[in-house]
């Protein structure tokens, strides 16, 4: 009898197998429609980099000169290396099935053994975003920033509230290795070099509820009972009679949340998250939201953007996306007002804040990048707070350009 000359070993036909997954995979990435948006990672997907130089393109005079403008020609200099990297970045973020070959990989992470996943662990059904260095130099700028514009502006009462994420109540259930750093450490040093700004100890508040839901599982925000327990640690400072958690009557608004952690590890076995609306039993003061993001202004009757629990995005559902500005008036019989210089941990405080207050307005440094005047008149403000947690005031506050404001 004659053998079959066609006969593939097994080991040849997985790697013809192999092939095809990468041809397939290579073809269907290109002629598919490329998006802009990652709605899963919540950013904006990388383009395709230009490929020359517009500037030696524009003052190209001949054949040479145009060629020369090509930047894949130079692969091996710095230029053709950056189109290089920009470009794999392009393929990457573009990828058919990019979501099942990142979960695939990540898996096979976990399975080996690996506790740490794009700087997040999971423990006890609980993602947590690690914090071990920071830099100094840029911290000790920020606080420099909040203490001159307090002297800029003795009249008004500041305070400033530095909240601690979950690493700081699970670090317990962490290896030692992981070199994981003291939040609490970084609070009492930030604390210590503040000068003419009243320091709120949310820490303690929240350390001594750290048995109940205050983080979410699958974002690094403090859940709405976290925010509520810094409401209530901020109370006294802020000239207040805080309500009790019993005032409240609480509407889980979704309970499929998989926020930005869940984003780095595409670990479907974390238990998807609640977000809970609380609202005054007695009936909720009437209130006007306005998002500023330069010319895209949007109005609301309410502080839950409930639009967006249709989205990835949930934690929106809380006074809406980071945007410059965000103003909330009220008809709360008062005349305090208050302006927020913050971060998005912010987002999910103000609605309790809101009860005490005629005015709020919350601004984000990060896209502000001229005279606060230009945007607030910050004559209309009692009170400044200065709301971060530790992480993204570690590394991306903004507040340096407070300095631009005189």
């Amino acid at each position: 009898m004659k053998q079959n000359k066609f006969k593939m070993s097994p080991h040849k036909l997985m790697i013809a197998l192999f092939a095809v997954v990468l041809c397939g995979t290579a073809i269907t990435t290109a002629v598919l429609p490329k998006k802009s948006m990652s709605e899963n990672e919540n950013r904006s997907l990388a383009k395709f980099p230009s490929v020359v130089n517009t500037k030696k393109l524009e003052t190209a005079k001949n054949p040479k000169e145009v060629w020369d403008s090509v930047k894949w020609k130079y692969i091996n200099n710095r230029e053709g290396k950056a189109f290089k990297d920009d470009f794999e970045t392009y393929l990457s973020d573009h990828l058919a099935g990019r979501e099942i070959w990142v979960k695939a990989s990540n898996g096979i992470q976990r399975l080996s053994g690996r506790d740490e996943i794009n700087g997040v662990y999971t423990v006890d059904d609980q993602m947590i975003q690690t914090f071990r260095t920071y830099d100094a130099d840029a911290v000790d700028a920020a606080i420099n920033a909040m203490n001159g514009f307090a002297e800029r502006y003795p009249d008004k009462e500041m305070f400033f509230m530095l909240a601690p994420t979950a690493q700081e109540f699970f670090s317990n259930k962490i290896p030692t290795h992981a070199g994981l750093a003291s939040q609490k450490s970084f609070i009492d040093e930030c604390y210590r070099n503040i000068e003419d700004i009243t320091t709120i100890d949310c820490r303690s508040f929240l350390a001594s509820n750290s048995g109940e839901y205050l983080y979410y599982r699958t974002d690094h925000h403090w859940t709405s009972l976290g925010a509520f327990c810094a409401y209530q640690s901020a109370a006294k400072a802020l000239g207040y009679s805080a309500y009790g958690f019993g005032s409240f009557n609480i509407e889980t608004a979704s309970n499929d949340f998989r926020g930005t952690l869940y984003s780095k590890t595409l670990d479907d076995g974390v238990t998807p998250d609640t977000i809970d609306y609380y609202f005054l039993a007695d009936g909720e003061p009437n209130v006007k939201l306005t998002s500023i993001n330069g010319a895209d202004v949007k109005k609301y009757d309410s502080l839950y953007v409930r639009e967006y629990l249709d989205v990835k995005d949930k934690y929106s559902g809380f006074t809406g996306p980071n945007t410059p500005i965000v103003t909330i008036e009220t008809d709360v019989d008062t005349d305090k007002t208050l302006l927020i210089v913050k971060d998005s941990y912010a987002h999910s405080l103000v609605p309790f804040l809101s009860k005490h207050y005629k005015k709020i307005t919350m601004v984000d440094m990060r896209y502000i990048n001229t005279d606060l005047n230009r945007f607030v008149k910050l004559d209309d403000y009692s009170q400044v707070l200065f709301m971060f947690n530790v992480i993204s005031f570690a590394e991306d506050n903004g507040l340096t350009k407070l300095g631009l404001t005189k």
